[in-house]
C-alpha cells in the first residue's frame, strides 16, 4: 500500500513505517467483524479514518519511549 511512497529523509520512512503497522492494526479490527455487520464495519472503518493518526502516533511514542 505504501510500498513505492518515496521518502526524502529517515524520519519520513520512519513515519511511513508506523502508519503501515497502524493500517495492519486497523485492517486486522475492522476485519474482526461479523460477515453480517456492514454497519458496524462501515462504522470501525470511519473510525478508523478518523483515529489513524492518533494510532500511528501512539505506536511511535511507545517506539520513542523504548529508546
Amino acid at each position: 500500500m505504501l510500498e513505492r511512497y518515496i521518502s526524502a529523509t529517515d524520519t519520513e520512512q520512519n513515519r511511513v513505517e508506523v502508519v503501515k503497522a497502524a493500517l495492519e492494526i486497523a485492517k486486522a479490527a475492522v476485519g474482526a467483524t461479523g460477515a453480517n455487520s456492514g454497519i458496524k464495519s462501515g462504522f470501525d472503518l470511519d473510525n478508523v479514518i478518523n483515529k489513524i493518526n492518533q494510532l500511528a502516533d501512539s505506536i511511535q511514542a511507545a517506539i520513542d519511549n523504548k529508546k
